[in-house]
């Protein structure tokens, strides 16, 4: 997901459907939601642009109205393979390109990317090679202009990560990155780090609590309580399953668990973008598998409880409880 706050509204761009849960990722659909109707509406399904949907991670410019699509194991002719391409998905035309350059970061998944607003880029960090299964911890710059990715190099920079938590705060113009997976030694993570794309340095921020390791969760910046809010997650693939709420305060250095009147089911793979009304989730799933969630929930910090938008009929659990089917009112 990438969040325009210039026009207040959220794109969604491909995923896993419930019915094939295999990581092939047959969805291969734009849907845009607008944070003032809190409507979800469908701009584009077409089969013609799987490579760009098999993408690994995803930025909005605002001011190009362009979103970067960093796309791996892919096929230069379409279909699956071993390629890395670059895409624009651009707003206005509602269309897909390949700007593929030759810049691109080696082949991965489980990396993250987040908009950098004041440098104007797209910063992508980590993930697991395509090839050796080895988890990496470099830095890469997509710079929206030229279309070109910049390896950055930085003199320190966190251990290696995959599928982290990572936002970018833009009053304090940092990217917050949390928790992940170390493939190597089979250990998951609960370090948090920031990094400032003009002195191209990581800093680890020692906090004195922090939320228990995890991947597979997300993270947010809450324009209300200038905070980043996480939420979900698992301890280790893939399992046990967190749906608990925590708050980063990066002036203070501290990491606090609240306690929302409402929270959303547990969960993990979903996602998660900060936006004018409060950090919004949507999806996820409880076990990868076809329990996946549809559901749309916003936090809302000032009376510390999550809002749900809108339902669909999920498949449930006998133990799962059945009063969150209705919808709130803000």
């Amino acid at each position: 997901t990438a969040y325009d706050w210039s026009i207040g509204k959220l794109y969604l761009i491909g995923g896993i459907d419930g019915p094939t849960p295999d990581l092939s990722y047959p969805l291969r659909d734009v849907w845009v939601y607008n944070t003032s109707t809190r409507c979800w509406t469908l701009l584009l399904d077409s089969e013609e642009f799987y490579n760009a949907m098999q993408r690994d991670a995803m930025a909005l410019d605002p001011y190009s109205q362009q979103i970067v699509l960093y796309a791996t194991f892919v096929d230069p002719e379409g279909g699956p393979g071993m390629d890395v391409q670059t895409w624009i998905y651009d707003i206005s035309e509602n269309t897909f390109k390949n700007v593929t350059s030759g810049t691109e970061p080696p082949l991965r998944w489980g990396s993250r990317m987040v908009y950098d607003d004041e440098s104007r880029r797209a910063i992508l960090f980590g993930g697991t090679d395509g090839y050796t299964y080895t988890t990496l911890n470099d830095t890469w710059a997509f710079d929206f202009e030229t279309k070109n990715w910049k390896k950055m190099e930085p003199t320190e920079s966190p251990p290696p990560h995959h599928f982290a938590a990572m936002a970018y705060h833009p009053l304090a113009d940092r990217v917050v990155l949390f928790g992940g997976f170390y493939n190597e030694t089979d250990t998951s993570l609960n370090d948090t780090w920031t990094y400032d794309y003009n002195e191209n340095t990581w800093t680890e921020v020692d906090t004195a609590v922090s939320p228990p390791a995890r991947l597979y969760h997300t993270l947010a910046w809450d324009v209300w309580s200038n905070r980043m809010i996480l939420f979900g997650g698992v301890a280790k693939p893939y399992k046990p399953l967190y749906g608990d709420t925590w708050a980063l305060d990066l002036e203070k250095k501290s990491w606090t668990q609240l306690s929302p009147s409402r929270e959303p089911h547990a969960r993990a793979w979903h996602v998660m973008q900060g936006t004018w009304g409060g950090p919004l989730l949507f999806g996820g799933s409880k076990s990868h598998s076809q329990y996946i969630y549809d559901d749309t929930w916003i936090y809302k910090s000032y009376y510390d409880r999550w809002i749900l938008i809108n339902v669909s009929k999920i498949p449930q659990d006998k133990d799962d409880d059945d009063d969150d089917d209705e919808e709130d009112a803000e």
